[in-house]
């Protein structure tokens, strides 16, 4: 069973991509903000973490009034970063976005939190240590900001249910499930893995042949033998224990000129917004990272789009 209703994710899915589809992927209320920041708004506000329930259907389902809880401390702080602002003045600070600390540079934030920043990442992880996405991570799972699932997985795997909003969740691994307050944790009841690899790699998807090493993130191994191995989808990596899984490193932090997605699932680094090349007539091309570009004469969008152009 499928974790989000179809319906509500085309519904979802239609307003993310006009980010990328109209002419200027940056609106005049959301300039100055990278991608990271909005995907990390987005983010928050699909996951159970900071203060939403994944709404499941079914005898266990809770209420809608249930579903929303206080997010108290979890919370994303109101900040985004004014890319086109000075150069600097003053010190880098970080802010909880809602599931991880991200930094604005040089005292180069708007927002009605700006000064609940602190200057360092340990500082404002231990600050939302108990935050889930934090929680997850501290204690050596996986956090899935790209999923939209109803449940964290179990044992490694996602787990099968229904539910009207989907969410990022914890995958602990192997062995391991995630336990609420605590983070991952010992299972005894998890099932023994696959016992080969070229068993795991199949059945997940991948293909198994003599390539040296496994590829990673859809790149395939760069050394000249004839070793079997498998080669995994553009966003998974090879996991000896579970074959060809999805990876944070491969949605996370692409550079300069490589492919991103506008709603977040494939994210460019911090300072790096998604762009797609617009003007008059519509938009071509597939997204990419691209630094932003600050006009004073205020023609050009964050992307360097003009959108008079013919």
């Amino acid at each position: 069973m499928h974790s989000v209703s179809s319906s509500l994710r085309l519904v979802s899915l239609a307003a993310l991509l006009c980010v990328a589809g109209c002419p200027s992927t940056n609106s005049p209320d959301d300039a100055g903000r990278t991608a990271d920041a909005r995907a990390g708004d987005d983010a928050f506000l699909a996951t159970d973490a900071p203060g939403l329930d994944a709404v499941v259907v079914g005898e266990d389902a809770p209420s809608l009034v249930d579903a929303f809880r206080p997010p108290g401390d979890c919370t994303p702080m109101r900040v985004s970063t004014d890319t086109c602002g000075p150069l600097c003045d003053g010190p880098d600070r970080w802010y909880w976005d809602g599931e991880r600390c991200v930094s604005i540079t040089c005292g180069g934030c708007r927002g009605e939190d700006c000064a609940l920043g602190v200057l360092s990442e340990s500082e404002c992880a231990s600050a939302h240590a108990t935050c889930v996405p934090e929680l997850c991570r501290s204690t050596g799972g996986e956090w899935l900001f790209w999923a939209e699932e109803c449940r964290h997985y179990r044992c490694g795997v996602p787990q099968p249910a229904e539910c009207l909003v989907g969410m990022p969740v914890c995958d602990c691994g192997v062995g391991r499930v995630f336990s609420d307050g605590v983070g991952c944790v010992a299972e005894g009841t998890c099932p023994d893995p696959l016992p080969s690899a070229e068993a795991l790699c199949t059945a997940t998807g991948g293909t198994w042949a003599d390539t040296c090493c496994h590829s990673r993130c859809g790149v395939p191994c760069a050394l000249a033998c004839t070793s079997p191995a498998c080669t995994c989808g553009p966003t998974q990596i090879f996991d000896e224990s579970r074959g060809c899984i999805e990876a944070a490193e491969c949605h996370d932090g692409r550079t300069e000129g490589q492919g991103c997605s506008p709603e977040g699932r494939v994210r460019c680094a911090t300072g790096l917004l998604c762009c797609q090349t617009c003007g008059g007539a519509g938009c071509f091309g597939e997204p990419t990272c691209r630094t932003p570009t600050c006009d004073p004469t205020g023609r050009l969008d964050l992307c360097g789009n003009d959108p008079l152009a013919p």
